[in-house]
């Protein structure tokens, strides 16, 4: 199923954030961009170094087993994976820690047309 969103409000400024609590199919298909868009930051270098962190170290496991076998792809593959299904929820938890407060969906609606 597509993740379902539930809005955000920052208490102390009121700026609305959108969270999301299933997996994360737009950063399986377009890997850190939808982090830029949320203004992640922190979740685009996790993002970044972690790939580059697989990269660097099939590099060194194929250079050690003298070129016999890589599987770049596949273990490259699986970290995009374990993105694709933790990220929502550790940016949802994230955002919670920062003072961000669950708020219906009408309210959020209520307050752009009223405010």
């Amino acid at each position: 199923t597509m993740a379902d969103t539930q809005y955000l409000l920052k208490s102390d400024s009121g700026k609305l954030a959108k969270a999301y609590d299933s997996m994360s199919y737009t950063v399986f298909f377009f890997g850190p961009i939808p982090m830029l868009i949320r203004q992640d930051v922190q979740g685009c270098i996790y993002w970044l170094i972690s790939i580059l962190a697989v990269i660097g170290l099939n590099t060194l496991f194929t250079i050690l087993r003298g070129y016999s076998h890589t599987l770049d792809g596949f273990v490259i593959f699986c970290v995009v994976i374990g993105w694709t299904a933790l990220y929502n929820n550790w940016h949802r938890k994230r955002l919670l820690k920062q003072n961000y407060q669950e708020v219906e969906k009408h309210d959020v609606t209520n307050r752009i047309l009223f405010f």
